[in-house]
């Protein structure tokens, strides 16, 4: 068995981030649905967290087709392009997905660590809830939410998956933006102008910093 560098460097990448985010993660789990104000929509709570792991799942044997480990005959176009690509393009491309991965992963487990006391694995208010703007939420309001989507797309351009890229865009992405969004009402019921305040400073940016010019 012979696995791509970059396949590699995304495995060690993501033991690396399953360490960090271990402690803050379980701390997060343990404190959900103790909210003061907590969401029941399934849409809101679970979806967008249920296809993210079906994205990884797609991920995983996307991986698995680009390093050419699947059984003889088994279509794997949609899984990995790896073999239409051009050796040269293609390993820019998956080395691309990596350093996106790698943004992702430092967005995402450094916004579950910027959050404090008030990080929880669901959408709700918590007892004792503050507007936190230290770490990686001096830059953009959702940073967690930022580094799932470039994670979960970084993964899916390192495997050269067309239909992981396409699950992660059209599927995965607008669903944490919708939980955002609601968060963000939520948020502004709670604590008013202080926290428009707050998002003024980043400039009303979601999951993308102000230093680029666009995005949402």
């Amino acid at each position: 068995m012979h696995l791509t560098g970059s396949t590699i460097a995304t495995i060690v990448l993501v033991l690396t981030g399953v360490a960090f985010a271990v402690p803050v993660l379980s701390r997060g789990f343990r404190r959900r649905g103790r909210g003061v104000r907590y969401e029941r929509s399934f849409l809101i709570q679970r979806a967008p967290q249920f296809t993210s792991l079906i994205d990884i799942a797609l991920i995983v044997v996307s991986f698995v087709a680009c390093n050419r480990l699947l059984c003889a005959g088994t279509p794997t176009l949609l899984l990995s392009a790896a073999s239409l690509l051009a050796e040269p393009l293609a390993e820019t491309l998956s080395w691309l997905g990596v350093a996106i991965l790698l943004s992702g992963l430092v967005f995402m487990v450094g916004g579950w660590y910027s959050l404090g006391e008030s990080f929880t694995t669901d959408a709700e208010i918590l007892d004792k809830h503050c507007i936190r703007t230290n770490g990686l939420l001096k830059y953009v309001m959702h940073p967690a939410y930022s580094g799932i989507i470039q994670s979960l797309f970084g993964a899916s351009l390192a495997a050269l998956s067309p239909l992981a890229l396409l699950f992660t865009v059209l599927a995965v992405a607008p669903l944490w933006l919708k939980r955002a969004k609601y968060e963000e009402r939520l948020m502004i019921e709670t604590f008013g102008q202080s926290y428009m305040d707050y998002a003024a400073t980043v400039k009303w940016r979601r999951l993308i910093p102000p230093v680029i010019p666009i995005g949402v």
